[in-house]
């Protein structure tokens, strides 16, 4: 009965385990993108961007505060706003935004559900230089990371508070979704169990 119950545990521990890693983080870093080109409305794997005036510009890798393509709104007037719009819910969202100038900058991001209500919010406040927290190697100009997380995340917007931003390197953690593997472990373990306590009672 011991050899029983200890393969009953390891199975449900095996199968929080691969629920747990069944999420991996997705990155986009717009590296493949064009320069000059306007991607709004286009999938880019996981990620529609769109912005009230149907423009979203790839910026030329050597105009960015990364050396490597960005994207930013149609101007650098204050209030512009980028949509990004996940295929799937995701719990975590983040992102580089700055640019190449020695000015002082700001940007915010709002997340929201699908039912298009706001769930989390966070905004840089002013700034200028690199990012003390989060410094990267090779990047110049003014630059923060911002990130957002809350539950089944559909979409996020991204407003460039005050003069000019580009965005980069953006990052998310889709909610884990069990796989048929998981849910055959999860299942035999807690079956195993009820006939663990079935047997002692």
């Amino acid at each position: 009965m011991k050899k029983h119950y200890v393969m009953t545990a390891l199975m449900v521990l095996m199968a929080i385990f691969y629920w747990v890693n069944s999420s991996h983080a997705t990155t986009w870093d717009f590296n493949g993108l064009t320069g000059g080109t306007n991607i709004n409305g286009i999938n880019l794997g996981g990620v529609t961007i769109t912005a009230p005036d149907n423009q979203v510009i790839v910026i030329d890798d050597y105009q960015t505060f990364s050396a490597t393509p960005s994207i930013r709104a149609s101007s650098w007037g204050a209030g512009k706003t980028l949509t990004l719009t996940f295929d799937s819910p995701v719990d975590f969202v983040s992102i580089y935004g700055g640019d190449y100038g020695g000015d002082s900058d700001r940007f915010s991001m709002t997340a929201y559900d699908t039912l298009s209500n706001q769930i989390a919010f966070a905004d840089t406040g002013s700034f200028n230089g690199i990012d003390p927290n989060y410094p990267v190697s090779g990047w110049r100009g003014d630059y923060r990371y911002l990130s957002v997380s809350a539950d089944d995340i559909k979409s996020v917007a991204l407003t460039q508070v005050t003069w000019g931003c580009m965005w980069d390197n953006l990052n998310t953690t889709p909610v884990p979704t069990p796989e048929p593997t998981t849910l055959l472990l999860l299942g035999l373990g807690l079956i195993g169990m009820a006939g663990i306590r079935k047997k002692m009672i």
